[in-house]
């Protein structure tokens, strides 16, 4: 198995519908599939961390096409609640799940990727200030999906805040040229 990291980013329409708890019913039965293989999951939020805003999975599958076929099964997906997917190969740099991070949920959490441009260098992941690992949920190099070429870094820390944030990333994601940060928090059943 590899690990696949799926961001999945939702329409505006589904952003902004109320709930439907049959339709999260099967996304969690979906997923209760995969329970045994996957390193992290969870909705990405709006800045009111409110507002669903997509999702997060780190999946273990044999390759690249069954992650696709994964994504295109997903009930969300075939809802139209999606309105695209990124999909990279993912390196564990912590060789740990979400569920092992001893921090309590007692602050916001985040979740970023940041991407190297075509025709940057290929780089590894940086190394982690001691600041940032100790609020590290996830860390894992990003290569493209079909190849092993590395592509970026992606990461799930838990910050008092934005501001906060920032701090404990300072320098960590220089040279990247694309940089996305998401309000997060871990999934599964409520």
């Amino acid at each position: 198995m590899t690990d696949f990291l799926v961001l999945s980013r939702a329409t505006a329409q589904a952003a902004t519908s109320d709930d439907d708890a049959g339709l999260t019913e099967r996304h969690w039965s979906y997923m209760d599939g995969y329970a045994d293989r996957l390193t992290a999951r969870g909705p990405l939020l709006g800045p009111d961390r409110e507002t669903w805003a997509g999702s997060v999975h780190v999946v273990g599958l044999p390759d690249a096409a069954a992650t696709r076929a994964f994504v295109e099964q997903e009930p969300y997906q075939g809802a139209g609640a999606y309105a695209d997917h990124s999909i990279w190969r993912f390196t564990n740099l912590l060789g740990r799940t979400m569920w092992d991070f001893p921090g309590a949920a007692d602050e916001p959490r985040f979740f970023l990727v940041g991407l190297a441009g075509p025709t940057a260098p290929q780089r590894a992941a940086p190394t982690p200030s001691d600041a940032l690992q100790k609020r590290l949920i996830v860390h894992g190099q990003l290569h493209d999906a079909d190849l092993d070429t590395p592509v970026g870094v992606a990461l799930a820390v838990q910050a008092a805040g934005r501001r906060e944030l920032d701090a404990l990333l300072a320098d960590q994601l220089a040279g990247y040229d694309e940089i996305e940060v998401h309000d997060w928090e871990f999934g599964g059943r409520r």
